[in-house]
């Protein structure tokens, strides 16, 4: 699967929850986000730099990488876990619980301006979130289960 397979796999399965995918799927995908945050950083600051700091460009950039894109990847991303736990077996239903949780988490932070010591049942949602996203990201190392499992077909026959 190329970087260009992964992305436009990303986009039209976006709400397809059922299935599975690959670990190049999810890396590549990854990847291309990570390039495009980073593209998107440097056309920002030679802006800035071109215009003496005058738009302050990298700033409103930075609302765009941080805020509005992680939203429009939300689902999509959701989606494409999902996916990716049930290539291994498991109910993808677990991406959706701990993204949401990790939503409901930040939003709680940000709207209340809480901080750490602010409550230690902050501390234990942060620790859960963060354990849970481990298991996600530790999710994307282990190989799928070959052949047909409850979930699907198995996306490397496919190919």
């Amino acid at each position: 699967m190329t970087m260009k397979e992964a992305v436009i796999a990303f986009w039209t399965k976006g709400f397809d929850f059922s299935g599975r995918a690959r670990r190049s799927e999810v890396w590549l995908n990854i990847l291309a986000n990570l390039l495009i945050g980073l593209l998107l950083g440097i056309v920002a600051l030679v802006i800035d730099v071109a215009t003496n700091w005058q738009f302050n460009f990298v700033e409103h950039c930075q609302f765009f990488v941080n805020k509005i894109f992680p939203s429009i990847l939300l689902i999509p991303a959701m989606a494409q876990a999902s996916r990716r736990l049930q290539d291994i077996n498991l109910n993808g239903r677990i991406a959706v619980v701990v993204t949401m949780v990790s939503v409901l988490i930040d939003f709680i932070v940000t709207r209340f301006q809480l901080t750490i010591e602010a409550s230690p049942l902050l501390i234990a949602l942060a620790i859960i979130s963060a354990l849970s996203g481990l298991f996600l990201l530790i999710i994307n190392f282990i190989k799928g289960n070959r052949g047909t499992n409850k979930y699907g077909p198995d996306p490397k026959a496919e190919i």
